[in-house]
């Protein structure tokens, strides 16, 4: 597996796997309708055609030249707000999640950040356990809006990237 910047070329591949992983891991999340079509259309609209501003990273995994995950980190903020970690859902548990939180928590030391953040739905536990494994910090629950859907999020933070980034 190669981890590396992604590329415009790339964007179809990483909407597809938003897509796919999201009707994967947010069944019963998330009502069965918004994962039927306006999923894919609304990720399909945030990703294909998007300019990646310069202080945020997407990274890609490739295996086989074939895109196998993606995370994508606003850097622009401090803390970085980890905005999307996906993985291909065949591919799930082959230690693709970690390698690009790692790599992200690398590139994010570099740019000067110390710390990063993201939120989770509550109700994924392959998620929240992922990132109690990642060594995560978990807040109280919160209630947001995900394009539309009412979910419950914790909030994850690593106060010190050089956990990840080992």
């Amino acid at each position: 597996m190669d981890i590396r910047d992604a590329a415009q070329s790339d964007l179809p591949a990483v909407a597809a796997i938003h897509v796919a992983s999201w009707r994967v891991a947010y069944r019963g999340l998330l009502s069965d309708d918004y994962l039927a079509q306006p999923v894919a259309d609304d990720l399909n609209g945030k990703w294909i055609g998007m300019d990646i501003p310069a202080e945020d990273i997407l990274l890609v995994a490739i295996e086989d030249d074939t895109v196998s995950g993606f995370i994508y980190v606003k850097g622009g903020k401090h803390p970085a707000y980890i905005d999307n970690l996906h993985v291909d859902p065949a591919r799930k548990r082959a230690g693709i999640g970690a390698a690009l939180m790692s790599a992200a928590a690398k590139a994010l030391i570099e740019r000067g950040h110390e710390s990063a953040y993201l939120t989770v739905i509550t109700d994924n536990e392959g998620a929240v356990n992922f990132y109690r494994k990642m060594g995560g910090d978990f807040g109280p629950k919160q209630d947001e809006l995900l394009y539309g859907e009412p979910v419950q999020t914790y909030p994850v933070h690593w106060a010190d990237l050089s956990i990840l980034a080992s």
